[in-house]
C-alpha cells in the first residue's frame, strides 16, 4: 500500500480555524510571531519521525508530556507545536529548556479534539470508504480478518486496520496498538483510499473509543462480538469497561450494529441502549437471533454448520477451527448481509475463508499425528474458550502451553491457571512477555490458581520441544498467548519470537 494520502493544501491559519471550530479553549502563543501562510505538511506525534513541514503534535500522557520532544521536533524542522496543558506534574520540559521560535498552538482539550481535526486535515477519508468498526474483548482480529478476506472475494478491495497491523492481506504494516492514534487512523485511511480501497475493516479497541482516538471516523457497521474481563488494570471496573465499548454505537451512529445475542452484555444492549437503533442480532444460543447457526458439527476439516436467517436455511461449511468460529462467521455473515451482499452467494466464500494469523492456526506433526494449535488466547475467557472448542477435536490428550504477560492485569494470572488446569489434561507455564516483572512472579501468579504443580519451563522454545517431544498420536497441542506476535518483550529488549516459526523449526529438527 503506497504510504501517501491526497490532501488539499492547508496552513497554520487552517489549522487554528480548525481548533476554534472544534474547540472553546483553544489559544495561540506567540512566542515568536505566527505566521499564517506556512504550509503544513503533515501532522506528527512522534518527533522521531517528523519531517520538515510537519506540524509536531504533543500530547499529555500518564508520565510524560510531548513537550519534552518539542526541541528535538523544531530541529527537525517542524513549522510548529500543538499541544495541550500537561496532566502530569512536571517541573520542567526538555522542549522548554530553551526557548522555541515556532508557533505554539495550545488547546485545553486536544486530546479529545484531535481525531476531528486529523479526520478534517486528511479531507475526511471514511466518507468516501466503507467501514466497518468491530470492538468487544474477544473475536476483533478474526471478525475484521475474516471480512476483509470475504469482502475480497466477492470483488470489494478492502484493507485492515487492527492488531495485525494495517494493510491489505498481502501487505500488512505492523502497528504498535490494537488501534493506532488518532491521527494514524485518519492516515491510514487517506492512504487507503488514494490506494483505490473500497472498504475498511478495523479493530476499535476500548482504550480508543475511551481516549477518542476514533472520533471523525464515519462507520457504516458497527459489530459487538462479546465482553468479558479485560483491561481492568485501565477501567478499573467491567462497568467503565462496556461503557467504553458501547460508545461505538451509541457515539458515532453506525448505519447498522451486529451484536452477538449470546453475550448477556450485547444482550442487554439490544433490548435497552440500543432498542431504537438499527440492529441484527447473531448467536447459536438464541431462537430469536436474527442470523442463527443450527446444526453443529466440530469436523477434523473444520466445521459444519446450517444458518437459519432471512427466512432461509442455508448450509455452511468452514475450515476454521472451533466453535466461537461458529459466531465469528455468523458476524462476518450478517455484516455481509447489512452491506447487500445476498446470502445464497456466500456459502463459497466462507468455504474458503482461512483463518487469521496467530489464531487456531494447525501445525500437524507428521512424526505422530498429533496436532499443533497456536492462539492468541490471553484472556480468561478466551483461553477458557480455545480449550472448550479444540477439546471437541482432541481424541487423546488436550496441552496447554501459556505464560501471562508482564506489568499487565495481574488479577487475571490465576484466572487463567485455574481454567487451564480444569480444561487441560496437561498444563506447562512458560514466559510470555515478561516485560519488567520478574518470570518467576508471573509464574507464582498463575500456579496460585491452580491445585497441582504444574510443569514449568520459562525459556518459551524449550516449552515448545518439550511438549513436542511428549505428545502422542490424537494429541492437541495449545500453544496460547502470544499468536501473530514476532517478538518477545523481555527488560525493554524485543527478542525476535514467532511461536508458529519456532514450531515449524522444531518439527523440521525433529523430523
Amino acid at each position: 500500500m503506497p504510504n501517501k494520502y491526497k490532501v488539499s493544501v492547508k496552513d497554520l491559519a487552517w489549522l487554528q480555524s480548525q481548533l476554534s471550530q472544534l474547540s472553546k479553549e483553544c489559544e495561540v502563543n506567540k512566542l515568536s510571531g505566527f505566521d499564517a501562510s506556512v504550509v503544513i505538511n503533515d501532522l506528527c506525534l512522534d518527533s522521531r519521525e517528523l519531517k520538515a513541514g510537519d506540524v509536531f503534535v504533543a500530547l499529555s500522557g500518564f508520565n510524560v508530556h510531548g513537550l519534552d520532544y518539542a526541541y528535538q521536533a523544531e530541529r527537525a524542522g517542524a513549522i510548529a507545536v500543538l499541544t495541550e496543558p500537561t496532566k502530569v506534574e512536571r517541573t520542567k520540559f526538555v522542549g522548554r529548556q530553551k526557548p522555541l521560535k515556532i508557533t505554539v498552538l495550545e488547546c485545553a482539550d486536544l486530546s479529545d479534539v484531535l481525531g476531528d481535526l486529523a479526520c478534517a486535515f486528511y479531507d475526511h477519508p471514511s466518507q468516501k470508504l466503507t467501514v466497518t468498526a468491530i470492538t468487544g474483548t474477544n473475536g476483533k482480529t478474526s471478525v475484521a480478518w475474516l471480512m476483509m478476506h470475504a469482502l475480497e472475494q466477492l470483488n470489494v478491495k478492502a484493507g485492515y486496520i487492527g492488531t495485525l497491523g494495517v494493510g491489505g492481506i498481502d501487505q500488512l504494516t505492523t502497528l504498535q496498538n490494537t488501534t493506532p492514534s488518532a491521527i494514524a487512523i485518519q492516515k491510514n485511511m487517506a492512504a487507503m483510499l488514494d490506494a483505490g480501497y473500497q472498504h475498511v475493516c478495523i479493530e476499535v479497541s476500548s482504550h480508543a473509543l475511551d481516549q477518542q482516538r476514533f472520533n471523525g471516523t464515519q462507520v457504516q457497521t458497527a459489530i459487538f462480538t462479546n465482553l468479558s474481563r479485560d483491561h481492568l488494570d485501565y477501567h478499573q471496573t467491567m462497568e467503565a469497561y462496556a461503557a467504553a465499548k458501547l460508545k461505538l454505537f451509541k457515539k458515532f451512529n453506525p448505519a447498522v450494529s451486529i451484536i452477538n445475542l449470546d453475550d448477556a452484555v450485547g444482550a442487554s444492549w439490544l433490548a435497552n441502549e440500543l432498542s431504537h437503533q438499527p440492529t441484527v442480532s447473531y448467536g447459536i444460543n438464541h431462537a430469536g437471533a436474527e442470523f442463527k447457526a443450527a446444526r453443529i458439527n466440530l469436523l477434523s476439516a473444520g466445521i459444519a454448520f446450517e444458518l437459519d436467517a432471512r427466512h432461509q436455511t442455508t448450509a455452511f461449511k468452514t475450515s476454521l477451527l472451533g466453535d466461537f468460529n461458529v459466531l465469528n462467521t455468523l458476524a462476518v455473515l450478517a455484516a455481509l448481509d447489512a452491506n447487500g451482499h445476498s446470502i445464497n452467494q456466500l456459502p463459497a466464500v466462507v468455504a474458503k475463508l482461512q483463518p487469521v494469523p496467530g489464531r487456531m492456526n494447525r501445525i500437524d506433526d507428521s512424526r505422530n499425528g498429533s496436532i499443533m494449535v497456536v492462539d492468541y488466547a490471553h484472556t480468561p475467557d478466551a483461553l477458557l474458550q480455545v480449550l472448550k472448542a479444540l477439546r471437541a477435536h482432541t481424541m487423546n490428550k488436550l496441552w496447554c502451553v501459556f505464560g501471562c504477560g508482564g506489568n499487565r492485569d495481574k488479577g487475571k494470572r490465576a484466572m487463567m491457571g485455574e481454567i487451564a488446569e480444569q480444561h487441560a489434561d496437561q498444563v506447562v507455564l512458560t514466559d510470555d512477555n515478561p516485560r519488567f516483572e520478574s518470570p518467576a512472579q508471573i509464574i507464582a501468579d498463575i500456579e496460585a490458581g491452580m491445585k497441582s504443580k504444574p510443569h514449568v519451563i520459562n525459556n518459551r522454545k524449550q516449552a515448545i520441544a518439550y511438549v513436542l517431544d511428549q505428545s502422542q498420536r490424537g494429541d492437541i497441542i495449545l500453544i496460547a498467548g502470544k499468536g501473530h506476535e514476532s517478538t518477545q518483550e523481555v527488560n525493554g529488549k524485543l527478542l525476535p519470537f514467532n511461536d508458529i516459526d519456532v514450531a515449524k523449526e522444531l518439527l523440521q529438527v525433529a523430523v
